[in-house]
């Protein structure tokens, strides 16, 4: 199974690195903040750059630059100051949640560039050695990572995995997501595979390969695995 249809966006991610770079300018730590206001007063809030509102307001995005998707929620006060009409403030939202969703986009480029030459060369040794990879004892998985990440985004995400990289043809059967008793919001993932030759359930090194295989995995359908 190759992921064709990953590869062009994967060649073609040029915006990523201004992405990642702009993360660690935290949104942007260059604006002059009395301009901001004044230019805010004199024309309004509404388009002006989402990342400059939300500099102004203290809201940071992650190390991928992506701006938290409720963070519009703290710059509330600070928009219905500088709106021409109470319906801007909808407005302001909709080019927060616009803004995350392109930031979104060039984050998934970005692991799926970080992590494809890492992708392709552990295909091709599976394509080589088969026998190597399936001929040991059944692996049972647990990963447990993206708290607060919804159930439905949840299962996309392993559909995602399953069907688009190799790890589908490894597994024995569909993934089990349970509920995380200790933690609120988050899910246990139960990955049933074939396991390799010299695997071993409860084996500190076969669980560890087989978490570096997942992530690889996770970062060619452009998701940072965060295990």
């Amino acid at each position: 199974m190759v992921l064709l249809e990953l590869l062009g966006v994967a060649l073609g991610a040029s915006l990523v690195n201004g992405m990642a770079k702009k993360s660690s300018m935290k949104a942007n730590p260059q604006l002059d903040v009395k301009q901001f206001d004044a230019d805010c007063a004199r024309y309004s809030v509404i388009g002006q750059d989402i990342m400059d509102v939300a500099a102004r307001c203290g809201v940071k995005p992650n190390k991928y630059g992506v701006l938290p998707e409720d963070g519009y929620k703290h710059c509330m006060g600070y928009v219905t100051q500088y709106v021409n009409h109470p319906d801007d403030v909808e407005l302001f939202k909709r080019d927060w949640l616009l803004t995350v969703e392109q930031q979104l986009k060039a984050k998934s480029n970005l692991m799926i560039r970080k992590y494809w030459d890492d992708y392709q060369h552990q295909y091709n040794g599976y394509l080589n050695n088969k026998e190597y990879w399936t001929s040991g004892p059944e692996i049972v998985l647990e990963f447990k990572h993206w708290h607060g990440l919804p159930k439905d985004q949840h299962l996309k995400r392993l559909k995602d995995i399953q069907t688009k990289t190799f790890w589908g043809e490894l597994c024995l059967q569909d993934p089990i997501l349970r509920k995380n008793p200790r933690i609120n919001d988050s899910y246990i993932e139960v990955w049933v595979m074939r396991g390799g030759k010299h695997d071993k359930q409860g084996n500190w090194v076969t669980h560890n390969a087989w978490e570096m295989t997942y992530e690889i995995c996770c970062g060619v359908c452009g998701y940072d695995a965060m295990l």
